[in-house]
């Protein structure tokens, strides 16, 4: 008896440990943006993004040493004179994990999206281009 529980603490021990913060967005599709400090699973729902359509980003905001992570805020220009002119509602979830909605690319091409993270003392601004057509 003694042998099986020796064996299956090895077994336990050997299997990677869970992680805080889960990268998986669901549907198997995404985007990852990593810095130095964080790293962001993200994606668009709906996943086709249309000029002038509210739309919501789905997040999953961590430290690299796989901790939960806060999103601070979102934003996004397409240039000097496109901006989105509303900040966009940011709902959080557990483990890291965030819903922004009511996002509005108001006009088509590449769309610099920046998001300000933080975790205890690291900040952080890390962007992402997304295209709208």
């Amino acid at each position: 008896m003694r042998a099986c529980w020796l064996a299956l603490l090895a077994i336990l021990a050997a299997m990677p440990a869970l992680a805080d913060c889960p990268m998986d967005l669901g549907r198997g599709t995404g985007i990852v943006v990593f810095s130095e400090h964080f790293i962001i699973a993200l994606r668009p729902e709906p996943l086709r993004i249309a000029v002038g359509e509210p739309f919501a980003l789905i997040l999953n905001v961590c430290t690299k040493g796989n901790e939960p992570a806060e999103l601070v805020s979102i934003d996004a220009q397409l240039d000097e004179k496109n901006v989105i002119d509303s900040v966009p509602k940011i709902v959080a979830g557990q483990d890291g994990r965030y819903r922004a909605e009511g996002i509005v690319l108001t006009a088509p091409g590449s769309w610099e999206v920046g998001f300000n993270v933080k975790s205890g003392k690291d900040e952080e601004r890390l962007t992402h281009d997304l295209v709208v057509n």
